[in-house]
């Protein structure tokens, strides 16, 4: 539903995958991008509804390329919104200083104006969330950031790990230089989810993987069990 430059351009620069799963009757959104093209990213979701009702948006984490759209899409669509517990303040008061917004702009990451709204309806999620039968199991995987969480959801195909800014295609990882990066939980938390063998990966950026996602958790346990850092997203 959204993607930016570090991904398919489908719309804003700035903005990370969003995805939609759908069910019969209700659907559930993971990321909504920044925010910025917000209006164009809503008319996308609504086309693919198809009359389904968008019960939910979950957040794998409050940075702003992931959670900008929230509030907007939240108000569009009547849909609460779900992050880790820690974020939940964070979210409803739009405080930008604790997601990372006020130093990633000054650092030329954004562009002035990137603001992030403060989200109403947000809730922090738990185990799981379930919608029209499809249960999204919750994961909690700080590193990238203190809040970070992971969603796996068992689909027809297989499972599907939706990992955020964890864990990318090829085993690539997103370490930050700032203050809610903690490359020891990073590790911990890659090597916990490459115990769920996803069939498929869905990351924040980048190439999505539609077989044997696990190989590509495994690549990064890999180069740590080397010693190493595994490869950045940009690298």
């Amino acid at each position: 539903m959204a993607s930016g430059r570090l991904g398919f351009s489908l719309s804003s620069d700035w903005d990370s995958h969003a995805y939609l799963l759908c069910g019969d009757s209700e659907a559930v959104l993971i990321d909504t991008g920044s925010g910025r093209d917000v209006e164009a990213t809503a008319d996308r979701i609504a086309r693919s509804l198809g009359g389904r009702d968008l019960v939910a948006i979950v957040l794998t984490h409050a940075h702003v390329d992931h959670s900008g759209g929230a509030a907007a899409l939240s108000q569009r669509f009547g849909s609460s919104v779900y992050a880790h517990p820690v974020a939940r303040e964070w979210l409803a008061t739009g405080d930008e200083d604790a997601v990372g917004l006020s130093e990633a702009r000054a650092a030329g990451v954004y562009p002035p104006d990137q603001v992030l709204r403060p989200v109403p309806l947000v809730r922090g999620i738990e185990d799981s969330i379930t919608v029209d039968g499809l249960e999204l199991r919750a994961h909690r995987t700080p590193g990238h950031s203190l809040d970070h969480v992971v969603y796996t959801a068992e689909l027809d195909a297989g499972r599907a790990m939706f990992s955020g800014d964890l864990v990318f295609a090829q085993g690539r990882v997103a370490i930050l230089d700032t203050h809610d990066t903690d490359v020891v939980r990073y590790e911990e938390s890659i090597r916990a989810m490459n115990e769920l063998a996803p069939d498929m990966l869905f990351p924040g950026h980048g190439a999505v993987v539609l077989a044997r996602g696990g190989a590509h958790l495994a690549d990064a346990v890999a180069a740590y069990d080397r010693g190493a850092r595994p490869m950045g997203l940009l690298a």
